[in-house]
């Protein structure tokens, strides 16, 4: 059989799903059973992000997006095993979008959290018990206002299919026509070859855009402020405290680093080249692809940069046991002061 580019990039799909659960739900469990004493509260979040993830990777695998950029419209066409009716086709497609938006709000509270534990503790206090739910409350937000975006912006349309068919049928053998998708078409041609503006595509696309920057720049906030912290904290915080605030550290900003990598620039690249009418051809699948993938790597970062969890992992967990009940009693201190 030959390997076509569709039969490749949804072997990788699949392949990053049955990884992305083997991942995900180790740090899962690492997280529940393993990061009470280190981290206190903050385990919550850090368990909301996995359990997420857990998640997409179904929402990924049961969408298997094909993308695609013609002229002024880019489409992400729903090629999962399962064939559906249009309309429900195209709710998993808004689903699948309104995802991203989840994502990065999950990165953005995880930082928050982090933010406030250093260097707003009176905020913290705030966040206990029940109360750390409100943490999720602007994520949620987050993911209901992206898929509007996308379900009511960048919905099907006869006139999008007859635009992508012959396209989509030369690069992908699909029929776009029984196809369900989601995709915006920024402007159309009059006969006399004047631009005709699609304003409710066009604005779907920019509030997507702006959620995105928006979520970054929160983050890089909170980047900055943290590492401000920690550099002036050595001599307030005692070593174990600051090196446990150094690893989160680290992982959280590689947790970021890999999406904006993966995820943000592919997505906004994607976003942005249909104004200017640049095509990718089959590279725009690499947003699809890297898309499938990102959620069985990212959970490796906090699995293999927590110390504790790596020890565990590595076949040391006894040992890290042991240290961890007779040398870090005083991690207590350390959770009721700035995790809790």
């Amino acid at each position: 059989m030959e390997i076509t580019a569709k039969i490749f990039l949804h072997l990788i799909q699949f392949a990053g799903f049955l990884f992305g659960q083997i991942t995900n739900a180790t740090l899962l469990f690492l997280v529940l059973t393993r990061a009470e004493k280190l981290f206190g509260s903050y385990r919550n979040v850090m368990a909301a992000f996995a359990s997420y993830s857990l998640g997409y990777t179904w929402i990924e695998v049961l969408a298997q997006p094909v993308m695609h950029i013609k002229g002024a419209m880019f489409i992400v066409m729903m090629d999962g095993p399962i064939k559906m009716e249009a309309w429900m086709g195209n709710l998993l497609g808004s689903l699948y979008c309104g995802s991203t938006a989840l994502c990065i709000s999950l990165l953005t509270a995880q930082f928050y959290y982090r933010y406030v534990a250093l260097c707003k503790p009176e905020i913290l206090q705030k966040l206990k018990g029940w109360k750390l739910l409100l943490l999720f409350v602007p994520c949620f937000l987050c993911f209901i206002f992206w898929f509007s975006l996308v379900h009511y912006g960048m919905h099907n349309t006869h006139e999008k299919q007859h635009f992508m068919w012959e396209v989509m049928a030369e690069n992908y053998g699909v029929d776009l026509f029984n196809e369900s998708f989601i995709g915006p078409m920024y402007y159309t041609y009059d006969e006399n070859g004047a631009r005709i503006l699609r304003w409710v595509d066009i604005m779907a696309s920019v509030g997507c855009s702006c959620m995105m920057g928006t979520g970054l720049s929160l983050i890089a906030f909170c980047i900055f402020n943290i590492y401000s912290k920690l550099k002036n904290a050595g001599i307030t915080m005692s070593p174990k405290t600051k090196e446990l605030n150094r690893q989160l550290f680290v992982t959280l900003s590689l947790q970021t680093m890999l999406p904006l990598v993966m995820l943000y620039i592919p997505i906004g690249t994607f976003i942005t080249l249909p104004f200017f009418e640049i095509g990718l051809g089959r590279v725009g699948n690499y947003c699809g692809a890297a898309a499938g993938v990102y959620p069985a790597i990212e959970p490796l970062i906090a699995i293999f940069f927590i110390k504790d969890f790596r020890g565990i992992v590595l076949c040391k967990g006894k040992r890290a046991v042991y240290v961890h009940h007779s040398q870090t009693r005083s991690s207590d201190i350390f959770s009721s002061t700035t995790f809790q």
